[in-house]
């Protein structure tokens, strides 16, 4: 798999999973559900307990039988390099790679397994992509949920920021540049705005070719600069897209649904095993 020319027409998703069943079969029914465009889904486990038991293997081949599943065991972690050197973002880029490398598709997506997709998501990308040969990238926004689907307001705050006391401040400038918007639970996502590098697109809302993917992959070394600021490897991703003046543009729908309360929510790097 992956080897050879890319199957045109073919979209590949890649999720990578640790031990959220529960979450891990939504994100999977909502890349079945996609409408519109083929579609196949690469689910790479983390060294994922649940995804080590063959029983509960079987169970998700029976419900997806188009799904890829392949678990990546602590030692080929090691022995292959993709633990890197404990920065979580570094494994985690490494892990991406792997399913990009492992998938067919002409165009790859990203989707983390406590989000889902809408049932048009990757249709709307990906018809951006074929009307432009020169768009690379094509992303879109998202709606925030909390864990019970319930519509998630930011009030005031920007969640992702990793220093509390700077949160609101954060939300005010985002909110000057349109990614925020008073009582809406829609994150405008954006790589830049008003000649500002703002690189708030997250890893699940891209669609990327996969010609693109071989001259930029995932980041997997990060300086200790980058380690300061918490950088994850979908904002080292933005910033390599910006450096090299890559072609993108955003759907403006938010068709991505994304789930509250994960690793990037909780204040910091290494606070939750992730993903």
């Amino acid at each position: 798999m992956g080897e050879g020319r890319p199957v045109t027409g073919l979209v590949s998703v890649v999720t990578l999973t640790r031990n959220r069943p529960g979450a891990l079969e939504r994100a999977m029914a909502s890349v079945a559900a996609q409408a519109g465009v083929e579609v196949e889904h690469v689910v790479i486990g983390d060294d994922c307990p649940f995804l080590s038991d063959e029983s509960h293997v079987a169970k998700l081949r029976t419900s997806f039988p188009s799904a890829v599943i392949r678990n990546v065991s602590a030692r080929e972690l090691r022995d292959g390099g993709m633990e890197g050197d404990g920065y979580l973002p570094s494994k985690l880029a490494h892990l991406r790679n792997l399913g990009i490398e492992m998938s067919r598709g002409d165009m790859v997506a990203q989707l983390d397994d406590d989000n889902a997709f809408r049932p048009g998501h990757l249709r709307s990308l990906r018809r951006i992509l074929d009307e432009d040969p020169d768009v690379q990238v094509a992303h879109s926004w998202r709606n925030l949920l909390d864990a019970a689907g319930r519509p998630y307001l930011p009030d005031g705050e920007d969640p992702w920021h990793p220093d509390p006391d700077r949160r609101r401040s954060s939300y005010a400038h985002l909110r000057d540049l349109g990614v925020f918007e008073d009582g809406s639970n829609v994150v405008r996502d954006t790589l830049t705005a008003r000649g500002q590098i703002v690189c708030r697109v997250d890893t699940s809302e891209f669609l990327v070719r996969r010609e693109l993917h071989r001259r930029i992959p995932f980041p997997v070394h990060y300086t200790r600069w980058r380690r300061r600021l918490e950088f994850t490897e979908d904002m080292a991703f933005s910033h390599e897209l910006i450096k090299q003046k890559i072609r993108v543009e955003c759907s403006r729908k938010a068709t991505l649904d994304y789930y509250m309360g994960g690793y990037s929510n909780l204040g910091g790097l290494g606070t939750e095993d992730r993903p």
